[in-house]
């Protein structure tokens, strides 16, 4: 139910680590696919743990797979998922996910400006929202809500789509709610905007993901202190460099980054809101 360690889908390089409560796999499932609508990523999560929540998770998977290569729309993947748990044979395991759709290569020019240029696509139907990565900073987008899939009736069937700006050199951190929502000995969620900020490497050539995976997992499991009890699962796109960037004018890249550091402060973390980037 996993994707390699570490792989490369089209312009996008993928890392993930994957760490299930249970024996026998559990109900965290994520996978990508190159489409001739983009790149598509899943990340989700079934409800409970063990055999059962496996079962489920490999259903939506193997639907998953046939309809990112089918269907036009996140929106319309979502909602083909949700009538297939919903019309199960145990309706009440709902799913929560996080659908991205990242631009084709071509469509994502050389020399295009990260905050002008390109859009991802994001659908999110219960799931805990991504963090977008960028110039050094760890920020929340925020999606349309949506309830789970299974439960896409209570607000009529349906969802709806976000969009937001990407650009050579942007990640994004995707997650279960076992990393979100870990706690410590006195009941404090890990704050994990903090601790990816703290573990982004300097922007460099030789940045890469492994080493910021590792150390959310290590930071993780300090955390929680051996207390373990869902799994963990952590995915990250990070979109490559386009040839000769570090060639560029520091001019030139610093005016691109520059444009890249708007946002917006809510309490103690930032937020870019997807519908506001539209």
């Amino acid at each position: 139910m996993t994707i390699p360690a570490s792989t490369h889908v089209g312009r996008l390089y993928l890392e993930s680590r994957h760490l299930p409560a249970a024996q026998g796999g559990g109900g965290d499932i994520h996978d990508a696919m190159a489409t001739p609508f983009g790149i598509r990523l899943l990340i989700g999560d079934v409800m409970g743990t063990g055999p059962a929540a496996h079962r489920t998770g490999l259903s939506v998977l193997n639907a998953w797979r046939e309809l990112a290569c089918t269907e036009t729309s996140l929106a319309g993947i979502a909602v083909r998922l949700h009538a297939l748990i919903a019309r199960s044979e145990h309706p009440e395991r709902f799913v929560t996910a996080l659908l991205v759709n990242f631009p084709a290569s071509r469509d994502l020019a050389e020399d295009a400006d990260p905050v002008s240029g390109s859009r991802a696509e994001l659908v999110c139907c219960g799931h805990p929202p991504p963090l977008l990565l960028r110039g050094g900073s760890a920020a929340f987008i925020e999606p349309c809500p949506a309830p789970p899939l299974g439960f896409l009736d209570l607000v009529g069937g349906g969802c709806q789509a976000s969009m937001f700006p990407v650009g050579a050199g942007d990640q994004l951190l995707l997650y279960t709610d076992g990393v979100s929502e870990a706690r410590d000995a006195v009941g404090r969620f890990f704050p994990l905007a903090d601790r990816t900020a703290q573990a982004l490497p300097p922007i460099s050539p030789a940045a890469d993901g492994p080493h910021l995976l590792d150390e959310l997992v290590a930071s993780l499991a300090d955390h929680v202190g051996g207390r373990v009890t869902d799994d963990v699962l952590l995915l990250l796109a990070s979109m490559r460099l386009a040839a000769g960037w570090y060639a560029r004018p520091a001019r030139k890249r610093q005016r691109v980054r520059a444009g890249l550091m708007s946002r917006r402060r809510t309490g103690s973390r930032v937020a870019w809101p997807a519908a506001a980037l539209r």
